[in-house]
Formats: structure tokens, C-alpha cells, sequence
């Protein structure tokens, strides 16, 4: 009865092997390209009010085919940081842009992070770990708090794209006419201190 049992459970196995496996060997769907903020939020420590902020990087097969023929990315993080007032339209307090520019080195084939504005590079064994790294602002010092008024309301904007403008001309003129070649999130605004 025990071996029977066994059998039993053996052939409802092969069965459920034979009806899923074909979903198990077609390749997953192609993710689509596009830039998100996910999440976003701003804290004050030691005077500075410090940013912390996901993103979800989605990028197509024709700038990975770019990055692997010798054409960098540059990627562009833009903040601002306006006050509220009741009777016009808001105050800007501050705007800045972190540049980062990804490319590939062929003789490594290492994917290479920059941040341009600081220097620091970073090398990465494929595009999906530099992207997983480049999705994540974490204590980024944004503004000192002497710049802000006690009573005030203040609030953030933030966005991450392509820097169009960094393709060469031929590609930047492609970035104008198809979405595969120019990413860029939506402006995503967020209460700077709650």
C-alpha cells in the first residue's frame, strides 16, 4: 500500500512537472524602460538636513548596447527645495544636481559608476548591481538648516534622468524622437521636514 502511495505521489508529480515546465523554459517578459522615484524622505541631523531616496532604473536594450559600444550615461539627480507662502507662488530656497555617469570598460568588462561631482568611481561585475546601487540616495547632505526659517513650510521636488544633452549628436537627436534612448522620472515632492 506504502509503495503504491508512493508511486501515486511520483506520477501526480511528473504530471504537475509536465504541465508547468513549459512556462519554466519561455523567457521572462521584457521589462519595460522608465525611470521612478519610489520613495523619498528628508531628516535634520547635526545642523544638516540630510535626504534619503529610492528610485527604480529601467533601462532599454539600446543604451545597454550604447554603454557596451564605448557610450557613456549620465545620469542626473535634480532636487529643489521651495518654501510655501499663502498669498504667492513659492519661494525657491535651493537647486542642485548630482551628476552620475556609468560606463563600460571592455577589457574588464566592468561596469564603471562616476559620481562627477565628488570623483569617486565605482566598478561593478554587470549592469544590474551598478544599477541596484545607483537606485539608492542614502544621507546625502542637502541643505544646512540655518537656511530655514522656523515657522515656515517647506517642501521638495525631486527627479533622476538621462542627461540628454551628454549623448553624442547623433544619439541625442534619437533621445528626442524615442523613449528608449531619453529616461526621466516624474517630479516627485515630498514635505521636507514633517
Amino acid at each position: 500500500m506504502q509503495r503504491l502511495l508512493t508511486f501515486r505521489r511520483w506520477l501526480a508529480g511528473m504530471a504537475l512537472g509536465l504541465v508547468v515546465a513549459p512556462a519554466w523554459g519561455q523567457e521572462p517578459p521584457a521589462v519595460t524602460p522608465g525611470f521612478e522615484v519610489i520613495s523619498v524622505s528628508s531628516r535634520l541631523a547635526d545642523q544638516v538636513l540630510r535626504l534619503d531616496a529610492l528610485f527604480e532604473l529601467r533601462v532599454s536594450q539600446q543604451l545597454v548596447e550604447a554603454l557596451q559600444n564605448g557610450v557613456a550615461l549620465n545620469l542626473l539627480i535634480e532636487i529643489e527645495v521651495s518654501k510655501e507662502r499663502d498669498y504667492l507662488w513659492s519661494a525657491s530656497v535651493a537647486s542642485l544636481t548630482q551628476r552620475y555617469q556609468i560606463s563600460y570598460q571592455p577589457l574588464t568588462t566592468h561596469y564603471v559608476l562616476e559620481n562627477l561631482n565628488s570623483g569617486v568611481e565605482f566598478q561593478f561585475p554587470s549592469l544590474e548591481s551598478l544599477l541596484a546601487v545607483a537606485s539608492v540616495l542614502s544621507d546625502f547632505p542637502l541643505l544646512d538648516s540655518s537656511l530655514l526659517e522656523e515657522d515656515a513650510r517647506y517642501y521638495g521636488e525631486i527627479r533622476i534622468s538621462i542627461d540628454r544633452d551628454s549623448f553624442p549628436v547623433p544619439l541625442r537627436l534619437m533621445s528626442y524622437v524615442t523613449d528608449d534612448w531619453y529616461l526621466a522620472s516624474e517630479w516627485f515632492a515630498w514635505p521636507l521636514l514633517p
